[in-house]
Formats: structure tokens, sequence, C-alpha cells
């Protein structure tokens, strides 16, 4: 790794704050969850290509809700009549929702690690090169 990269911790507390990643000023969201295309103080392109999060908000969203609402399920068959269940349950409902931006933004910090590790950041990054048309005599 370039000795400009920031921790990973540092990175996921960026993206807790919703903060740009490689400078932690910018707003990452105009919104709820309109991103920004650019940051505003770095200009940082937050995403190569609409979509490139899904991998990591569906591993966090797993991680976060899924498994404890399994793990409810489960032991709710032992206790059907207690009310810590359903307190529970709404709880986590309300935090999935509350903190989409925010888990949104950590896994923006992930992938920004990720591609700064790889060297995937530049705006003229490898890619499939249009052919070039023949040359005629």
């Amino acid at each position: 790794m370039s000795p400009g990269v920031p921790k990973l911790t540092t990175l996921l507390w960026r993206g807790a704050r919703c903060r740009c990643p490689q400078c932690g000023q910018g707003k990452v969201f105009k919104h709820w969850l309109a991103m920004h295309e650019r940051c505003s103080a770095c200009d940082l392109k937050y995403l190569r290509d609409q979509g490139d999060l899904w991998g990591y908000i569906i591993v966090l969203d797993r991680l976060a809700f899924i498994l404890p609402l399994i793990a409810m399920l489960y032991f709710r068959l032992y206790n059907p009549h207690s009310i810590w269940f359903v307190i529970f349950a709404v709880g986590l409902l309300i935090t999935l929702f509350a903190t989409t931006p925010h888990r949104n933004g950590i896994c923006l910090g992930v992938d920004y690690f990720i591609r700064r590790k790889w060297g995937d950041l530049s705006e003229d990054a490898p890619g499939p090169k249009p052919a070039e048309p023949p040359l005629e005599n």
C-alpha cells in the first residue's frame, strides 16, 4: 500500500460519518440516499460504476441484521410469549432504516480501501479500449 492511504479504521469512521473516504471533508450524500458523484473537496469519484457497492452492502446487512433475526426466530420457538422478542425486532428494524446512509458510507470506505490497495482509482484505469478503424489506402 502507498504511504498516503489512510488506515482501514479511519476509512470506516469517515464512512460512518458519511464523509469522503479520501479526504474526510466532502459529504457523500446529497439527501437520504442520493450520492454525489464526486467529492466537493478533493474531487474523488466515489463510484466508477453504478452498483459497485451492492456486494459490500449485502454482506454487511447479512451480518448486522439478517443473522440476528434468524437467531431471534430460532429462540422464539422456545419462548413464544416473550415481549422482548417484539421489542428487539422493532428496535432492529428501526436501526436498519435509520443507519442506511451510514452503512452505505462504510461500504464506500471499504470499496475505496480495496480500490486504493489494487491501484484502481485512476480515471484512466485500464479497461477495454475501442477498436481502431482500419486505415484506407
